[in-house]
């Protein structure tokens, strides 16, 4: 019996185009530089997740230019950050004229009491 080669292979999930131009848009909305929204993203992490993560301005600029992808807990962030749903940040169907427009006011969140 011999083995077949495996020809399967799992297929990586695309990534979303307008992904880098939201989050920017966030940062945009929120007024705020790389530096200041490495250090919101950090600070809105530990308060939610009690995981302290190291972000650095460098990396703002990685995910702006679509060279990273933001993991889930900065995906969640940014969210909370600019209080619209992850999935009008994640969703390509969401246009970014149509985000800039939700920034703000999909939900308000008030931090931990």
């Amino acid at each position: 019996m011999g083995s077949k080669p495996h020809t399967q292979m799992r297929q990586s999930r695309g990534r979303q185009q307008l992904l880098p131009d939201k989050l920017l848009a966030i940062r945009k909305f929120l007024k705020l530089g790389q530096t200041a929204m490495a250090n919101a993203l950090q600070l809105e992490i530990l308060s939610h997740s009690r995981l302290r993560y190291n972000l650095k301005p460098a990396r703002i600029s990685e995910y702006e230019k679509g060279h990273r992808e933001p993991n889930l807990f900065v995906l969640i962030a940014y969210a909370r950050l600019g209080q619209v749903h992850l999935e009008s940040v994640a969703d390509d169907h969401v246009i970014l004229k149509k985000f800039r427009k939700r920034l703000g006011k999909e939900f308000y969140f008030e931090g931990p009491h």
